[in-house]
This record gives structure tokens, sequence and C-alpha cells, in this order.
């Protein structure tokens, strides 16, 4: 199972939970998983079917995972944070 973690601006959308885990074996199969579970985070997540909105920042184990790296592979025991998007490059551990 991957860990997903967000901040407060999307868990307010389904009821206070601020994490979840996923079974997945990419960063996007594992957003997808996500917003499968949760919909109300589906708009906030994507913009289209494989494109994440660009106001949210996602992170693989504190590394930025780009737009084009959606396919980047996870494994059990994986972190995955998503952000509002910040200027100036938030750190996953200061949101939390």
């Amino acid at each position: 199972m991957v860990r997903i973690r967000f901040t407060a601006f999307l868990s307010e959308h389904i009821e206070g939970i601020n994490s979840a885990e996923v079974s997945a074996t990419t960063v996007g199969s594992a957003l997808h998983a996500l917003t499968d579970r949760y919909p109300a985070l589906t708009r906030l997540v994507w913009t289209g079917e494989d494109a994440v909105n660009p106001m949210m920042a996602v992170f693989l184990n504190d590394q930025i995972v780009e737009a084009h790296q959606l396919g980047t592979a996870v494994k059990p025991g994986d972190e995955i944070d998503i952000l509002a998007a910040v200027s100036g490059g938030a750190q996953p551990e200061s949101a939390f």
C-alpha cells in the first residue's frame, strides 16, 4: 500500500480525512485510486483524465513529481504528498 497525505485544503472536502492508503503501481494510479475512492477530490486533483491540477504539487517520498512523471513506479511503504502549490517551493514536511 502507498500512503497519500494531503492538507486541510483537500481534507475539508472529505470530512476531515487527511491521509489514505491505496494500492497502486505508479504515482498516477495512486492519485486515480484516491480520487476514485473520494470523488469530491477529483476536480481539485485533476484538470483532465491524466493532467494534475497545476495548483497542486505532488511529492513522492519528499521529491517533487513533475506532470510528465506520473508514470513513476511506487512500492509498498512509499508516501505521496499532495499540497496546494505555493510560490517559493514548499516542502511536504512544512505543510503538516
